[in-house]
């Protein structure tokens, strides 16, 4: 990264603090030296391993994003303000945008009423049909692509993909371009898709957003695309009759029966205003085409590519060709990303402590293979802590210990789509800082645990992160209580050894008890810290 606080670009952009980073770009606040703003100022990084003509590649995407979105004018696009080069590379400056992104919000436990989510729709689709105007699709509509701003308003960021039509798509290994689960059948087997294209995308972002989980999910990144390409998205529970069966038409496998954004746009107007909305499903149809697609993307020279489902059909060989690039891109190693970093701007909560900053170095991975987080914490350790000789049980890749209304878990946090155990230190302090800084205070975490029986969500209020102290590396804390009588419910605990980080979590509902959660999650992750640690 060659950004530095207080360094200027094209000597008028004072750079005046780092917000995140993503994969290949990172995003500051500075300050415009010449109008007198803040701005938000984008740049590109690159990992080392790149060779020369992707350098070139990537950076002629990027000033294609700048080219592509200064163009539009709308309240819901991002603004692109400069496109600047300074040392080779280039800079895009952009309106700064304060508040946090859909993706955020997910991540946090928290979804949106129906209501509400229409009206984010509404938006949306303005934005996509002034970009659809001037040929632009977006191409990569999802949760951490729209941001909802403190003053109000929902902004679609990050046009980087967008392709310009008559334009030459810039990508020489024919890569796939976007996010699995939200990238529509047809250009999962290899077509470029159109304006409906990206209807399909939003719709499967408003539904993880009235839903609080994507309409496609599986283990991994081909699976997922394997249930897109195979399957009907299942029917929403939270959205209500009217938003369900608009959503559904949206995520229909078929663009023909998709709605244009302007009819999208009036059906989710209808439900925003409480209205009745009754569309048939989609026409049941075959998995895939009968016909494979007249090109399917090509795999880049090097690097090693990962094991692929074995699926049949042309769905098959749609997905061996697509992925085959997604599982060699995922084995480079990106050791300067923060994962969940917004392409705009965003404010850190004001709550949050100060963040310790030790920066390991790449290559020092203690962990290389996956761990057995229920032999982190002996019986006796356990008993001690929880009342009643709780029960350990393998939950995922983690582990939960139970007992009657409590419960204590262990899990490991992934980085990007690396398995847990393959990060690098340097991808695990960097993610676990960037997991800091988005979390904050919220009144409307919507909450269970399947291991206490509890089968209806309960909303809980989380507290402010505070520093922990003597929990392995960077550890923070955050408590939880119920929203409607005030007693903790639960307490989190997240830190890191080496390159793993790990959450833990003691959930108990036994309001007298309360009086001891933070107690019992300390201790606890304590004692599983150590042990990783090896002490």
């Amino acid at each position: 990264m060659l950004g530095r606080p207080d360094s200027r670009i094209a000597g008028r952009y004072r750079l005046v603090r780092l917000l995140g980073k993503g994969g290949m770009g990172a995003v500051w606040v500075a300050h415009d030296e010449v109008l007198g703003r803040d701005v938000a100022v984008k740049e590109v990084i690159l990992p080392p391993a790149i060779d020369e003509g992707d350098r070139e590649e990537i950076f002629a995407r990027m000033v294609r994003e700048a080219q592509a979105a200064g163009r539009l004018r709308h309240p819901s696009i991002v603004s692109v303000h400069d496109v600047v080069t300074e040392q080779g590379r280039p800079w895009i400056v952009m309106e700064l945008l304060r508040g946090r992104s859909l993706q955020d919000l997910l991540r946090d436990g928290e979804a949106l009423p129906p209501e509400r989510v229409a009206r984010l729709g509404v938006e949306l689709l303005g934005a996509l049909a002034a970009a659809h105007a001037q040929g632009i699709q977006h191409r990569d509509v999802k949760p951490a692509n729209v941001f909802l701003c403190e003053d109000g308003r929902t902004v679609l960021t990050d046009f980087g993909i967008a392709r310009v039509e008559g334009q030459v798509t810039i990508t020489r290994s024919g890569a796939l371009v976007g996010s699995p689960g939200y990238i529509p059948p047809e250009r999962v087997l290899g077509d470029k898709g159109g304006p409906l294209s990206d209807v399909w995308s939003l719709g499967a972002t408003l539904y993880a957003a009235v839903e609080g989980r994507p309409p496609f999910h599986a283990a991994t990144p081909i699976a997922v695309l394997h249930r897109v390409l195979t399957q009907e998205a299942s029917p929403p529970e939270r959205a209500g009759a009217a938003l369900g069966s608009v959503l559904l038409r949206m995520l229909a496998r078929d663009p023909a029966e998709r709605p244009d954004t302007e009819t999208a746009a009036r059906l989710l107007r209808t439900v925003a205003d409480g209205g009745q909305v009754r569309l048939p499903p989609p026409s049941p149809r075959p998995a895939v085409p009968a016909r494979p697609p007249a090109t399917l993307p090509s795999r880049p020279r090097g690097g090693r590519g990962r094991g692929v489902a074995v699926v049949s059909g042309v769905a098959g060989v749609a997905l061996v060709a697509a992925l085959a690039w997604y599982g060699t891109v995922r084995d480079r190693p990106e050791p300067s990303t923060v994962a969940a970093a917004p392409t705009t701007a965003q404010a850190s909560p004001t709550s949050a402590s100060p963040v310790p900053r030790v920066t390991p170095t790449v290559g020092q991975a203690k962990f290389t293979v996956p761990v057995d987080f229920c032999t982190l914490l002996t019986d006796a350790q356990v008993g001690r802590a929880i009342p009643g000789g709780p029960r350990k049980a393998q939950d995922g890749d983690g582990c939960h210990w139970t007992t009657g209304r409590a419960t204590f878990t262990l899990e490991p946090l992934k980085i990007s789509d690396k398995e847990y155990w393959e990060a690098f230190p340097e991808e695990a302090h960097e993610k676990l800082v960037n997991r800091r800084n988005q979390l904050g205070p919220s009144d409307n975490i919507l909450w269970a645990r399947s291991e206490l029986g509890m089968r209806k969500l309960m909303r809980l209020t989380r507290t402010a992160v505070r520093t922990v102290d003597g929990i392995g590396e960077e550890a923070f804390g955050y408590d939880m209580h119920s929203h409607a009588t005030g007693v903790q419910v639960s307490s989190v605990v997240m830190f890191r050894v080496s390159n793993l980080i790990v959450e833990a979590e003691y959930a108990d509902l036994t309001p007298a008890r309360a009086g001891r959660i933070r107690q019992t999650t300390l201790e606890l992750a304590r004692a599983a810290a150590e042990r990783l640690a090896g002490k």
